[in-house]
């Protein structure tokens, strides 16, 4: 990791309270089952990791690229430097752009949003991408009120 990451992510640990420290490992957990177990994501492969400033995102994030991947992540503009630190290749202000207008023929989408940008997400999949979401559906009944079924 980048020397000036690494002091960044120091930075920010030092104000986390015990409780946000203690929460750390499951969101690790949660970025490695949907990242590495479930989807299977290689080297080369495209993936598009919503709220990249979040918890899980900024996570997620790090481990796609150590996986060897191309990264798309949707935060506020003020969040871009320090996510292109940690390693997104492509920023999307949620608050100016239409991610599904820049992103097409992703091979994973890590959903942590609502069921509309879920659906969204689908959009941007190329043939046999996957959408793992952490927020709620996809489940059988969403698939099939979508006709994916």
């Amino acid at each position: 990791m980048h020397k000036c990451v690494t002091e960044t992510l120091k930075q920010r640990a030092q104000n986390l309270s015990m409780e946000e420290a203690a929460s750390v490992p499951l969101v690790a957990l949660t970025a490695w089952q949907a990242l590495v177990e479930i989807g299977r994501l290689k080297k080369g492969q495209k993936v598009f990791i919503q709220a990249g400033s979040g918890g899980v995102g900024t996570i997620a994030i790090q481990l796609a690229k150590h996986l060897g991947a191309t990264v798309a992540t949707t935060a506020s503009a003020k969040s871009f430097d320090f996510l292109k630190e940690i390693g997104a290749d492509v920023l999307i202000d949620y608050k100016t752009q239409v991610f599904e207008a820049i992103l097409k023929d992703y091979d994973l989408v890590l959903n942590s949003q609502d069921n509309k940008t879920l659906e969204k997400s689908l959009n941007i999949l190329k043939a046999g991408g996957r959408v793992i979401s952490i927020s709620g559906p996809p489940t059988p009944e969403f698939a099939e009120a979508i006709h994916a079924n």
